[in-house]
């Protein structure tokens, strides 16, 4: 399972030039918050499993007990804010078949910069469905139904455990709003490499893999540095990342992170990271992305050489989990329905859905092959 740098811009190349053939559809620009927006209030309950009794009431939840109200779920989502319809789903606003729904209703219902939204874990079911009609949208006993708006398009970086959301960004622009969350994610990398060196120091793993997290890590501070300067120039603002301690993990749950995290999400992100160093149409943005294309790059070549050194170390059981987990990322990954804002597509670089699409499809079939080998 030797997944190199040469053979990850050959795998990049491959994906770019297919969504270029055949991707090149654009997305419908998403907006922020509408005028007929009426999300209030916070709620620190979980959201209940469908069949669940229900949640906590929450502080400045509306004196209408039908009215949406916006609340973060335990443990917090660091890509997107919840909105509980108490009572159902208003009547205009109908759910596609895979659960997402129109983004003019998402602009009508989210309360922040956000580039989709869906049903909430728990509240989408494919159960008893056959496949022509698809999934439904169900509510839980109370009658209410969350909604997820997505509020990171494609970020670039590797999520530690105990991440806390973002939280509101500071933005005068949807691109300031975009290079703001894109520096969080990158200060936040910077402990999930030195986290993961110090495991692996822990762990007696081969030397290489240390060095190639020490420069991951530090490639991670030039990255936030970037992107900081970035989200200046478009009127945003840096927001420090809160990340909290873990206790001592097991190789198993180092590999499953490592897994999703980065054989996957950071991957993914590479090649966005190279799309956008390409097609972005400010030349500064191109600048900058093409460097942290060729570090990132390194970095998902480094998530697979640690995903082949741990299974090795890990019994059958183990592996085979740790695949399953890939698995389900990658496919999660393929069916996701990122809508970007054209100022993003623009400026950013940013693919649209249909060029994002093909991008995670191509990816995905090329993982899923290496993760056979």
């Amino acid at each position: 399972m030797s997944v190199d740098e040469k053979r990850l811009r050959a795998v990049f190349r491959r994906a770019i030039l297919v969504a270029l053939a055949g991707g090149a559809a654009s997305a419908a620009a998403c907006s922020t918050k509408s005028s007929t927006n009426n999300v209030t209030g916070t709620d620190a309950a979980v959201p209940p499993s469908a069949g669940d009794a229900g949640d906590a009431a929450p502080d400045g939840k509306p004196s209408d007990p039908c009215s949406a109200y916006v609340f973060t779920p335990t443990p917090p989502d660091t890509c997107g804010d919840y909105v509980k319809f108490p009572c159902g789903l208003p009547p205009e606003i109908v759910p596609r078949n895979d659960c997402f729904l129109n983004l003019t209703d998402c602009a009508g219902i989210c309360p922040d910069l956000h580039y989709n939204c869906h049903a909430a874990d728990g509240y989408c079911t494919d159960a008893g469905i056959d496949a022509e009609a698809g999934a439904l949208v169900i509510p839980d006993e109370a009658g209410a139904i969350v909604i997820d708006c997505a509020t990171c398009p494609n970020g670039v970086g590797r999520a530690p455990a105990g991440l806390a959301p973002c939280g509101d960004v500071a933005a005068r622009s949807m691109a300031g709003a975009y290079f703001a969350r894109a520096s969080h994610l990158e200060a936040a990398s910077v402990v999930a490499f030195r986290r993961l060196r110090e495991e692996l120091a822990r762990l007696g793993a081969p030397s290489e893999l240390l060095q190639d997290a020490r420069d991951a890590e530090r490639d991670e501070v030039r990255h936030a540095r970037t992107t900081a300067r970035l989200a200046r120039r478009f009127g945003g603002r840096y927001v420090r990342p809160s990340v909290e301690a873990v206790g001592e993990r097991t190789l198993e749950a180092i590999a499953l992170e490592n897994a999703v995290e980065g054989c996957v999400g950071e991957s993914f992100g590479a090649l966005i990271a190279t799309w956008q160093a390409e097609n972005a149409t400010d030349a500064a943005v191109r600048d900058a992305f093409a460097t942290i294309a060729a570090d990132e790059t390194r970095h998902a070549a480094l998530s697979w050489k640690l995903l082949a050194w741990s299974l090795s170390a890990l019994d059958a059981d183990a592996r085979a989990r740790v695949l399953a987990a890939a698995d389900r990322a990658l496919a999660a990954l393929a069916s996701e329905e990122d809508a970007i804002p054209s100022a993003l597509v623009e400026t950013a670089g940013l693919p649209t859905t249909a060029q994002r699409r093909a991008l995670a499809t191509t990816f995905a079939a090329e993982a899923r092959s290496a993760l056979a080998a």
